[in-house]
This record gives C-alpha cells, sequence and structure tokens, in this order.
C-alpha cells in the first residue's frame, strides 16, 4: 500500500490560503482609504500619515509585478494539486518547491519594494516601528519558507529511500 503524502496535503492547503488571501487583495482590494474612524485618538497629522503611507503600500501591492507572482503562484499550486490528483507526487514535490521559491522571490521583492515607504513617516517611532515590523515579518516568512523546503526534501529524500529498498528487495 502506498502511503498518502499527508505533508502535501498540509502545506498545499496552508498555502492555498495564503495565496487566496493574496488573490483577493492584489486583485480585488481598495487602493483609498475611505474610513479612518479605528485611528481615533490619535493626532490628525498621524492618522494623514498612516492613510498616506498605507495607500502607498496598496498601490504598490496592486502593481502588475506583484500580480504576475500571484498569478505564477497560483498556477503553480494548481500544477501540484493536478500532480498529486494524478499521483505523481515526485513531480507534485517539485510544483511545490517551485511555489516556495517563487515565494522566496516575492518576499524579496516585497522587502525591497515595500522598505521605502515606511520612510515616508515624518514621526521617527513610527518610522522605527514600521521599519521593525517589515523586517520582523520577512524574517517570519523567510522561517516559514526554509520550514516548508525542509520538509518536503526531508519527504522525498524518504521517499528516494524508500523506493531503494523496495527496488533492492525486487
Amino acid at each position: 500500500m502506498k502511503k498518502r503524502p499527508i505533508y502535501l496535503y498540509v502545506l498545499l492547503t496552508l498555502s492555498a490560503i495564503l495565496s487566496s488571501f493574496t488573490f483577493i487583495g492584489t486583485f480585488f482590494g481598495s487602493e483609498k482609504i475611505t474610513n479612518t474612524s479605528s485611528y481615533k485618538g490619535l493626532s490628525e497629522t498621524v492618522v494623514k500619515q498612516i492613510v498616506k503611507v498605507t495607500e502607498k503600500s496598496l498601490v504598490f501591492l496592486h502593481n502588475g509585478p506583484h500580480k504576475l507572482l500571484t498569478i505564477l503562484s497560483i498556477l503553480l499550486l494548481i500544477a501540484a494539486v493536478v500532480f498529486i490528483v494524478k499521483k505523481n507526487i515526485l513531480y507534485a514535490n517539485f510544483a511545490y518547491i517551485a511555489y516556495v521559491l517563487l515565494g522566496i522571490i516575492g518576499t524579496i521583492y516585497n522587502y525591497v519594494g515595500g522598505m521605502p515607504l515606511n520612510y515616508l513617516y515624518q514621526d521617527q517611532t513610527m518610522r522605527a516601528t514600521a521599519i521593525s515590523s517589515t523586517r520582523i515579518l520577512t524574517i517570519i516568512y523567510f522561517a516559514f519558507i526554509i520550514l516548508f523546503l525542509v520538509i518536503v526534501f526531508f519527504k522525498m529524500k524518504r521517499q528516494q529511500q524508500d523506493l531503494a529498498k523496495k527496488n533492492c528487495n525486487s
């Protein structure tokens, strides 16, 4: 009996959820902030800075390269699912690895392209907080990427070892 790639089901599900949020935000999200009621208690100057930076961030997230990365990542996830359905686990693994590597490119693109937006804050504390948040989120995202890659590579190595044992016993 062939083992089912549960690890790949879990990783694909998590990645599909992330990609669906990214897709919705990239293609259907607004580039304008109309409701600032959640900023009550902050000075008008601070609210204007937050709105300005957020709107410029949204414009950045709706640009062509970001849309292209989003579409490619979804296509790679679909390819991985198709390969799983066809029971071609090796190609499903490769498609998922390509998806994760594209995620690395997207993360670097978002970091390099988005970091200058943090410097639009005039308030030193807000700027430092935004820069720190960007760096921390990027590190967390890279940690997940590395974890996902390690899982897939470990399982692929295990599958190859099992296949080698099976061929030796035959």
